[in-house]
C-alpha cells in the first residue's frame, strides 16, 4: 500500500489525514506536540452537508526524529506539504528524510508560486499544485468540521496517472476531490476569493456574518476588481470555483442585501462558526499569509505596470496589526475589530 505523510498539519492537513485514514489510506501526521494531543485518542469529522465519521488510531510522526534522520531515510510515496506559505522554505529542508526520488509531493498552500522552492530543492521529483477551497474548523477537541464547499482539486500530471490514481482513492463525501489541467488559472480564481480572508480578520465576526453585510462586501469587491485587471492583462480565463463566473462575484458582491441573499444563497451557504486562516493566524498572534494573498495582486500588477492601491492598503493595516514593531504611523487609529466603513474610508483614500 502506497503511504502518505502529511506534513504541517493544522487544521486542513488533520482533516485531510483523518479522512485519508478513514478511507483505509496508509497516512501518518507531522504535527506540533499541541495538535497531536488532541487527535491522539479519537477524531470527529463532519461537514456543512451532515456528512460525519468517527476516527480512530491516527498514525504520527515527530519532527524531531525527523531532525536527526539522513535524507531519504524515512521515505514516503506522497508528501502532503500543508504547511502556510511563509513555512516552505523551513519545511523544504525538514522533509529530506521523507524525499526518495520517487515520492510525489503535494504542495497545499495558498497564493500563488509556493511551489517553486520544493521544485527548486527537489529536481527529479513529481511536484503537484492541490487547491484547497474549503474551511475547516475545531468546533470542540479533536472535532474537525469543513465549513464551507468546495472539492479538493489536484494539478493533472503529464501522463495523468498519478492524479487519477490519487483521485479514485480519495474521492470521497468528507473529502470530495477534483482534477485540473490548468491549475494557474484555478489558483487565481481561489486567489480571487482568499481576498476576502484579510477582511474577515480584520472584521472579526464569522465569514457568514461578514458576507451578510454590504459594506464588507463593497470592500472585497475593489480588492477583487484589482486582481481582475490584473488577470484581465495577463490573459488569464478564470475557471468558476462558485456557482458565479469569476467576473461576475465583485458585481453580485455590491447588490443590495436583499437581493445579494436572493441572488449568492449558495455563497451563503457557509457555516455560521467558519472564520478564515487569516482569522485564526491573527488571533493567535502568528505570521499571516497576506503577502502570498493580497500582496500577490499587488506584486503583480506592479510588474504589469499597473497598480492595485485597495489591495497595498489592506496589506499595510495587516502588517501594522501583526507587527512587532508597532503599527505604521498613518494606521495606527485602526484596531480590530474594524468596520465596514473604516474599511471603506482606507481604501478609498488617494
Amino acid at each position: 500500500m502506497s503511504s502518505h505523510v502529511i506534513f504541517g498539519a493544522g487544521l486542513i492537513g488533520s482533516y485531510i489525514g483523518a479522512c485519508m485514514h478513514q478511507l483505509g489510506v496508509n497516512v501518518a501526521l507531522v504535527c506540533r506536540p499541541a495538535i497531536k494531543h488532541k487527535l491522539l485518542s479519537e477524531v470527529t469529522l463532519t461537514d456543512y452537508q451532515e456528512n460525519y465519521a468517527n476516527v480512530t488510531g491516527l498514525n504520527f510522526l515527530d519532527i524531531d526524529v525527523l531532525a536527526r534522520l539522513k535524507p531519504n531515510q524515512l521515505e514516503c510515496d506522497f508528501l502532503w506539504l500543508t504547511v502556510k506559505c511563509h513555512g516552505v522554505a523551513q519545511a523544504v529542508r525538514d522533509i529530506a528524510p521523507l524525499v526518495s526520488d520517487k515520492t510525489v509531493i503535494l504542495c497545499c498552500q495558498n497564493g500563488l508560486g509556493s511551489e517553486k522552492p520544493v521544485q527548486n530543492a527537489f529536481p527529479n521529483n513529481v511536484v503537484l499544485r492541490v487547491m484547497v477551497p474549503f474551511n475547516v474548523v475545531e468546533l470542540k477537541t479533536g472535532h474537525l468540521h469543513r465549513g464551507s464547499q468546495g472539492q479538493l482539486t489536484i494539478e493533472q500530471t503529464t501522463n495523468g496517472q498519478v492524479s487519477e490514481t490519487l483521485q479514485k482513492i480519495l474521492n470521497s463525501a468528507l473529502l470530495p476531490v477534483a482534477l485540473t489541467h490548468d491549475m494557474q488559472a484555478l489558483l487565481w480564481a481561489k486567489l480571487q476569493l482568499n481576498l476576502g480572508n484579510s477582511i474577515n480578520a480584520l472584521a472579526d465576526i464569522p465569514v457568514k456574518n461578514m458576507l451578510q453585510q454590504r459594506g464588507y462586501r463593497l470592500v472585497i469587491a475593489t480588492l477583487m476588481r484589482e486582481l481582475l485587471a490584473v488577470t484581465n492583462e495577463l490573459g488569464i480565463e478564470l475557471p468558476k470555483v462558485t456557482t458565479l463566473p469569476a467576473k461576475m462575484v465583485p458585481y453580485v458582491l455590491k447588490l443590495p442585501n436583499f437581493l445579494f441573499t436572493l441572488v449568492a444563497n449558495k455563497m451563503l451557504a457557509v457555516d455560521p462558526n467558519v472564520r478564515t486562516s487569516m482569522w485564526w493566524d491573527m488571533s493567535q498572534g502568528k505570521p499571516t499569509e497576506i503577502r502570498y494573498l493580497n500582496g500577490a495582486v499587488v506584486s503583480a500588477a506592479e510588474r504589469l505596470g499597473q497598480e492595485a492601491p485597495a489591495n497595498k492598503r489592506i496589506v499595510a493595516l495587516i502588517e501594522s496589526l501583526t507587527s512587532t514593531h508597532g503599527a505604521k504611523k498613518d494606521l495606527a487609529y485602526l484596531s480590530r475589530p474594524i468596520s465596514a466603513k473604516q474599511l471603506q474610508d482606507l481604501i478609498r483614500k488617494p
